[in-house]
């Protein structure tokens, strides 16, 4: 049996559920333990859930959350509860590979320094179309993860990465506390940086954190993802930067909300007009998929105007694999 839980944390999921689940029971690999979080969803998801492992019977423990905390909460519930060293995410509309966790769970096993594992991922439009780019970030070997790590860079990779679960909640686990209630649900954003740049502090002791560079999974993106929170997702990204640098020199982490309150008029102007970068990117590209030439072209140009260089980074780690 695998030491193993691959978890699917799911809000109102049915529309991509079943497609998520056949991916699942195709793993060349199924010694693993299932757990389907659901939170508190007000469509139908764990019918249909139950009604796919009706048709395709294998082990499967659904947990049905109390309230509705959010993505990081459900990724913490499972932090908690599980019962294996290693958990692995997919998110309930993505669609792994057949390979997939056969190669992470090899990878992660090999060498007992590895604390996480990731891998590349392809881009697939709402309705499965094939899109440009995907996800190509991380460290491919243990010595560039210690060099990257000790120059105080922030980790980025993948969420759908194994990783050891004792390890992860030696360093607090998926972060719940400190953040203001209500929405934006500012624990939600960028969850996974904020795990694996505290998980990074252990290259002291050796640990590292690695991606097989291969395509292993679709990461299904949705034109909805226009009205992500960039404003938010930055704030958290400086978040996490300033408590990084902060713990390796020895200093207490910031909450959200004390850090929030630290940034002055300045600071948050500057962040705006990154933001501005990146929902004027997101909008263009969009329009460019719907054949809106012009327009995409304004708001492309108005990215570059608000922050040279953002459109440059996202063709580096979204569109160039190396």
């Amino acid at each position: 049996m695998m030491d193993l839980t691959l978890a699917i944390c799911m809000y109102n999921a049915r529309k991509y559920l079943p497609e998520t689940l056949a991916c699942i029971v195709a793993q060349t690999v199924q010694d693993f333990h299932l757990m389907i979080v659901d939170d508190c969803s007000t469509d139908d998801s764990i019918a249909v859930a139950e009604a796919f492992f009706a048709q395709h019977p294998r082990q499967v423990e659904i947990v049905r959350l109390p309230r509705n905390g959010g993505l990081c909460a459900g990724r913490r519930y499972v932090e908690e509860h599980a019962k294996t060293q290693y958990l692995l995410f997919v998110d309930a509309d993505d669609c792994p590979y057949p390979g997939l966790v056969a190669s992470l769970y090899e990878k992660i096993t090999s060498d007992e320094d590895l604390m996480a594992v990731g891998c590349h991922l392809e881009y697939m439009g709402s309705q499965g179309e094939k899109l440009t780019g995907g996800i190509y970030l991380g460290c491919k070997t243990k010595e560039e993860f210690y060099a990257k790590a000790a120059a105080g860079k922030l980790i980025f990779m993948q969420p759908t990465a194994m990783y050891d679960r004792q390890i992860a909640l030696q360093v607090g686990g998926h972060c719940v506390d400190g953040f203001p209630e209500g929405k934006p649900r500012y624990r939600d954003l960028c969850e996974d940086l904020d795990l694996w740049c505290r998980m990074s502090d252990l290259y002291t002791a050796g640990k590292a954190i690695v991606v097989v560079p291969q395509i292993l999974c679709r990461y299904r993106k949705h034109e909805s993802a226009m009205s992500t929170d960039s404003m938010g997702m930055l704030l958290r990204m400086k978040h996490i930067k300033t408590n990084l640098k902060r713990r390796r020199t020895g200093e207490k982490d910031l909450t959200f909300i004390e850090f929030r309150e630290s940034l002055t008029p300045r600071q948050l102007k500057a962040i705006q007009k990154e933001a501005t970068a990146a929902d004027s990117l997101r909008r263009g590209y969009f329009l460019l998929r719907r054949g809106r030439i012009f327009s995409a072209g304004w708001y492309l140009c108005r990215s570059v105007f608000a922050r040279p260089g953002y459109l440059g980074q996202k063709i580096k780690h979204n569109l160039i694999r190396k």
